[in-house]
């Protein structure tokens, strides 16, 4: 088990919840909550393994840096406080850039699911009114068939690969940029994210999340989840939706805590990799990925029992077979939590 975070920058969270509990939230800024305070030499924010079993760790400061020069370019283009910029992006650290560098301009970041498909995407573009948005070569052609489409950026594949004429190539205009952006600050009312929601009837609604909603996320993370400065924590949900967005990137980075990216498809031989790699102790996810798992029987208990010290589960209801079978093979227990995209997490059986 590994300490992430030195004796002399353990978590951070108090500032942001002291200013709370004053009623201060009247000069905030996301990024330099989740980033910018964190950025202390050499102090990670993510480890990254890809499909490929290719890898990399990134820093604070790393991001710091990125976010600065794409915020820069995003000025640029016209983006300003309270404008969208949508991320068509998977598991990478481009996602961490783009949501980082549009808060720092006072911007609101919203997510777009990978695997949607132009016509989803399409709706949502244009009920948000979003200026830009952030792709890669994957997702790319979803965006010809998108009428409208605002500004696009593409991080290229293998020689330039998936940028089409008329696009902004990522990495080649961060490298245009200064990495000196000061960030605009708001108020805790000022929305920070923008997500879109089901509700019970017609097509998906657009819902602002204000940026005081980062005090919740990180009490969700620190009291329920119980995450730890000696955990090594991996959130498997994917940041196009709340969970993954909520608690698996602005709650535990607020923190300071370094987040798992594992960009590829969810199965039990990437999974136990991914534990197994990066010494996975706090692991968060949803009943259906748990039930995958469990289908592994013995092997998958084999190869992570002992490693896991706690286990939470959102999204959907978890049923008492799962828990089970998790306590009797593996030892540890799960605590399912209740949230909804309105409200972040309302319902929570405290591991802490």
């Amino acid at each position: 088990m590994r300490d992430y975070l030195s004796a002399t920058s353990q978590f951070n969270y108090q500032h942001t919840v002291d200013a709370a509990l004053d009623g201060d939230l009247t000069a905030l800024n996301a990024c330099v909550e989740c980033c910018d305070r964190h950025a202390l030499p050499g102090r990670i924010a993510l480890f990254w393994e890809g499909r490929d079993g290719a890898s990399a760790t990134y820093t604070f400061s790393d991001l710091q840096d990125k976010a600065a020069r794409l915020a820069n370019f995003l000025l640029g283009q016209g983006v300003k406080k309270g404008d969208k910029v949508a991320g068509l992006l998977p598991r990478n650290i481009e996602l961490l850039i783009t949501v980082f560098a549009t808060w720092r301009i006072g911007a609101v970041y919203q997510p777009l699911f990978t695997a949607f498909g132009p016509k989803a995407i399409e709706h949502r573009l244009s009920c948000s009114g979003a200026k830009v948005v952030v792709t890669d070569a994957g997702n790319r052609s979803k965006l010809t068939e998108v009428a409208d489409c605002p500004t696009i950026v593409t991080v290229a594949g293998p020689k330039g690969q998936g940028v089409v004429r008329g696009d902004y190539s990522f990495w080649a205009e961060l490298a245009n940029y200064s990495a000196e952006c000061e960030p605009v600050l708001l108020t805790g009312e000022d929305p920070f994210l923008l997500m879109f929601t089901s509700g019970t009837t017609g097509p998906s609604k657009a819902l602002s999340v204000p940026l005081k909603a980062i005090v919740a996320f990180q009490s969700y993370t620190r009291d329920a989840v119980d995450l730890r400065p000696e955990d090594a924590f991996w959130n498997v949900a994917d940041p196009g939706w709340a969970y993954g967005i909520y608690f698996g990137v602005t709650g535990p980075m607020a923190m300071g805590h370094p987040i798992t990216f594992y960009d590829g498809p969810f199965t039990l031989e990437s999974t136990c990799r991914v534990i197994n790699k990066y010494g996975i102790t706090n692991l968060t996810g949803s009943p259906t990925a748990y039930r995958l798992l469990i289908a592994g029987g013995d092997e998958f208990a084999r190869s992570i029992k002992g490693k896991l010290r706690i286990v939470s589960s959102a999204g959907e209801p978890l049923n008492p077979e799962v828990i089970r079978w998790f306590a009797d093979n593996l030892g540890v227990v799960i605590h399912d939590h209740y949230g909804q995209t309105e409200l972040g997490m309302v319902l929570c059986n405290h591991h802490g």
